[in-house]
């Protein structure tokens, strides 16, 4: 397997870990512990809920794309192109997070929400057609 997907994927991994932790210290401080106690969205909880939350859903999704891209690249070089959005995306999920966490509220964009969001979105869909470009 090539290092920079094993990398990135285990970068994936201590994001979503260190959110829940994240997560686990914010429920101590404000003593929100119940699902959905949290609601106030320019809340320290609610944005470490759903920096935690968001990161969970993407996590798994990104490591098996992962597996995927090293599987079709198989005793291949990746390129240039390959490894530079398997970081990007990988980048992406931390800005996304960080946007989450010092956004003033989460009823507003925050630019590090939405350029986290934009390179998951269309550097996932280009690296998957890559990807199947690569199987066929």
């Amino acid at each position: 397997m090539h290092t920079t997907l094993i990398l990135c994927s285990a970068a994936l991994v201590v994001l979503t870990l260190l959110l829940g932790f994240w997560t686990s210290i914010m429920r101590g401080r404000t003593k929100a512990i119940a699902y959905g106690a949290a609601s106030d969205p320019a809340g320290s909880m609610l944005k470490a809920q759903r920096a935690h939350g968001n990161a969970s859903e993407y996590t798994a999704l990104l490591i098996g794309l992962f597996l995927l891209t090293g599987f079709a690249y198989a005793g291949r070089d990746l390129g240039l192109a390959v490894t530079s959005l398997v970081i990007a995306i990988t980048l992406a999920r931390f800005l996304h997070a960080i946007g989450f966490l010092v956004c003033a509220t989460l009823e507003k964009p925050h630019p590090l929400k939405a350029i986290g969001a934009v390179i998951t979105y269309f550097g996932g869909i280009i690296l998957a057609g890559m990807v199947i470009g690569k199987a066929l």
